[in-house]
């Protein structure tokens, strides 16, 4: 009998404490084309299976970036330049992108990073991390301090998280 009551406490707690709670950060809130909305800021890409997720809408540097990212777990990582050049759709939203990755940043960052040659002018080689200007959809890539315009995206697989 002592066991049935526990078996029924639990099931009670996951159907009415737990369950609830799920399905409303998982509720619909817009859609764009391809793009779908969810309550809990996930916007997923129905073409790719990516889902996205806008960091803080604050000037924000590489390692800043990479720290939010790291920080989410559960298969979150940066994205690629060209999943970002993905995104990237002259004349939608206030940000050639779908405005449901709501964000008033200009660049965002990508987990890609390259060694640079030392020149004449810079003797040193240096490492310089890829970020997508989404005003004109190009690559650039910059010294991680930079910060200015700067935002963190993260992206998943939907099968990875």
């Amino acid at each position: 009998m002592k066991r049935i009551n526990v078996v029924l406490v639990s099931l009670f707690l996951v159907l009415f404490l737990f369950l609830p709670f799920t399905l409303a950060t998982q509720k619909e809130v817009g859609r764009d084309g391809v793009y779908v909305a969810y309550a809990n800021g996930i916007v997923v890409d129905k073409t790719t299976g990516f889902e996205w997720l806008v960091g803080p809408d604050k000037d924000t540097n590489w390692n800043q970036a990479k720290s939010w990212v790291q920080g989410l777990g559960d298969g979150w990582r940066m994205p690629t330049l060209d999943e970002l050049a993905g995104l990237y759709k002259k004349g939608a939203g206030p940000r050639n992108m779908t405005p449901l990755l709501k964000t008033t940043g200009w660049w965002v960052w990508s987990g890609e990073t390259i060694l640079t040659s030392s020149t004449t002018l810079s003797p040193k080689r240096s490492l310089k991390e890829g970020r997508l200007m989404f005003l004109l959809g190009n690559r650039r890539w910059a010294d991680r301090d930079y910060s200015f315009n700067g935002r963190a995206f993260a992206v998943r697989d939907r099968n990875d998280g």
